[in-house]
């Protein structure tokens, strides 16, 4: 049980990180299905650097996840 501000502040702080790296996960997604579009329609400069950001994203999202989430709720079990 959460007995102190500290524990509750640690519970917060996983609980951000966790939601930052999901909402990166998701931002890269949509990034990249939006290169997928603008790729279609012929802009190939915009769409190349749209697909660059979207790897750049999803990769911050899941390496947050594994170096942060993961370590935190790792060492709490």
């Amino acid at each position: 049980m959460l007995s102190n501000f500290a524990e509750l502040f640690d519970v917060a702080v996983t609980l951000a990180y966790a939601v930052l790296g999901a909402g990166l996960v998701g931002t890269g997604v949509l990034t990249e299905l939006r290169s997928v579009a603008t790729l279609g329609s012929g802009n190939l400069v915009l769409g190349a650097w749209l697909a660059v950001m979207g790897v750049v994203a999803i990769a911050a999202g899941t390496m947050l996840f594994t170096d942060k989430v993961r370590a935190r709720v790792g060492s709490g079990a």
